[in-house]
């Protein structure tokens, strides 16, 4: 939503752009961003009307986003008095509905409404008639506002956004994470680790909220299957613990891991500690990041065995998957690690002595 919404921002700043022109040729010189409710339905199908939903989407959330764009006055030959929001955060055609029905120019500008002598401003109108009772009281709220308005020659009108003049996505991606996100969710992002690809990182990601297909899930979500249980082993219903962790064949390949770096074996093993936590030794920051490294990669490469069993039926003989997590752990690492020289056959024999590695 938050980078959608950059457009309208672009929209507005971008004027010279052929895109903007295509829009505002079909749509309008407001793009219909300034619409109120469900957009004309000739726009059904259209990419556009996704990008105003999305605007209204993200004020309904109560973010105030649409009311951040805020025009800042220069000459005023570029900005519309009616349309814009320029002197409040909506347009004055919104503010002031009755007197707005009188205009006879919907395209003045704020140079063509504002005079300005250098010292005081005031109004300049054209009605199709003359405003009277409720109309006239609106007159005269507009004429107060106006008198305050102070035009600058050869300073061309912009638009700014939250008084920063900058749009900055960040900004508006945590405003909207603030208000769908429910508390304490945050603490549920992935753990950064740039020793290995990003895919990986997403598996961990993915895994620690236990959204992977695995059979179990999908029987859930009323795809017919053949079987919900486990296609490794076929002794137990396939779940992420099951297949990552409790699978035979998974032990199996967690105990190699161990052995390979010195460590016990650990058969009571859980999602939390594979994925979440460092090293079960003591280790420098660096030696603990090269052990998370580790048990990311074997967790990512177990569930890329399962598919090509599910898939292609094709399995793993253990010591080939053994091999396979070494070369790939080391290709990745050993790139990547920028403070600390990783020799092939450290990392075969002896891997262990980089948990006391310094960052």
């Amino acid at each position: 939503m938050a980078l959608i919404g950059k457009w309208w921002w672009r929209f507005k700043i971008e004027t010279n752009a052929l895109w903007v022109k295509v829009i505002k040729s079909i749509y309008g010189n407001s793009g219909l961003l300034d619409s109120v409710g469900q957009p004309h339905s000739f726009m059904s199908n259209s990419t556009w009307l996704n990008i105003i939903k999305t605007g209204q989407h993200i004020d309904s959330l109560g973010v105030n986003f649409r009311s951040s764009f805020i025009r800042v006055i220069g000459d005023g030959s570029s900005t519309s008095f009616w349309n814009d929001a320029w002197i409040t955060d909506v347009p004055l055609k919104v503010k002031f509905k009755r007197l707005a029905r009188l205009k006879s120019n919907i395209n003045a500008t704020v140079f063509d409404r504002v005079t300005c002598d250098g010292h005081h401003s005031s109004g300049v109108w054209s009605w199709t008639r003359s405003p009277s009772r409720r109309t006239h009281a609106e007159l005269v709220e507009l004429n107060r506002m106006v008198v305050a308005v102070m035009l600058v020659p050869d300073r061309v009108d912009k638009w700014s956004i939250g008084g920063s003049g900058k749009f900055i996505t960040k900004i508006l991606f945590d405003e909207i994470t603030s208000r769908i996100l429910p508390p304490g969710a945050n603490s549920l992002e992935t753990m950064r680790n740039n020793f290995v690809p990003k895919k990986v990182e997403i598996f961990v990601w993915r895994t620690k909220r236990r959204r992977l297909p695995v059979l179990s899930k999908l029987d859930k979500r009323g795809i017919d299957l053949h079987s919900v249980r486990c296609p490794l082993c076929d002794d137990g219903i396939e779940t992420v613990e099951h297949t990552l962790i409790l699978c035979k064949d998974t032990i199996d390949l967690w105990n190699r891991v161990c052995k390979w770096w010195g460590m016990n074996n650990n058969t009571n093993l859980s999602i939390s500690e594979a994925f979440c936590g460092n090293s079960p030794l003591h280790s420098t920051t660096l030696g603990a990041k090269i052990w998370q490294a580790v048990k990311w990669v074997c967790g990512y490469l177990i569930w890329k065995n399962r598919n090509q069993k599910v898939f292609n039926n094709k399995c793993w003989n253990p010591l080939v998957a053994l091999n396979e997590i070494q070369l790939k752990t080391f290709d990745w690492i050993a790139k990547r690690c920028k403070t600390k020289k990783i020799d092939w056959l450290t990392w075969l024999n002896d891997p262990q002595s980089l948990l006391s590695s310094s960052s």
